[in-house]
């Protein structure tokens, strides 16, 4: 379509040890000709200076097309309340029903696995278990973040959008944002499906 609207990909990540990182994956989704947004590379347009930096982030999930998460072993520093402005946002794609991708680093896949019987009772219920300072991840809620993006308190046949692709080092991600992003059109078309009732 001449003259179409170039698709918005936000991409929601926590930043430490992962600038280079980061910075490589949205060059490669603007190179696929999308306009993307991200708070740390400071490309999000429309900052309200009126609005905190938690509501600004929220208000950009509600604007842009589409959305790509990461989940990292770290938590992130802008945590405002019970949760990260990360997670904040996660939980606006998903409730907004965004056409939506996720990455999950396998370090945050193997923590879950690991600490899951001391996390949950058998119910399922979150306990008061507290994770001791390690260099592998810096806040147990990186793992409620990926069970929020697996949809994990939802219904196995219920679950929708709820595709985390796991990657251990970022050519695999790399890979992943090559397969699903290199043709607008294919993301455009998702996003016309998801719009309609």
């Amino acid at each position: 379509m001449p003259g179409a609207k170039k698709l918005t990909v936000m991409v929601a990540s926590t930043v430490h040890h992962f600038e280079d990182h980061l910075q490589q994956i949205c060059s490669v989704l603007a190179g696929f000709g999308y306009e993307v947004w991200n708070s740390h590379l400071g490309t999000i347009p429309g900052i309200n200076p009126k609005l905190s930096n938690l509501e600004n982030c929220v208000a950009a999930v509600g604007r842009c097309d589409v959305f790509l998460g990461i989940v990292r072993p770290y938590y992130g520093s802008g945590k405002v309340g019970v949760r990260s402005i990360t997670h904040e946002e996660f939980l606006e794609a998903i409730r907004l029903r965004k056409p939506r991708w996720f990455l999950v680093s396998r370090e945050v896949t193997l923590a879950r696995q690991l600490l899951k019987p001391y996390m949950f009772d058998a119910d399922g219920k979150r306990t008061d278990f507290k994770l001791k300072k390690n260099p592998v991840i810096d806040d147990l809620r990186v793992i409620e973040l990926y069970n929020d993006a697996i949809q994990n308190e939802v219904e196995p046949e219920a679950r929708v959008g709820h595709w985390v692709q796991e990657y251990h080092r970022v050519p695999e991600a790399l890979t992943y944002v090559d397969s699903q992003f290199r043709d607008p059109k294919v993301v455009r078309a998702i996003c016309r499906g998801m719009s309609k009732p």
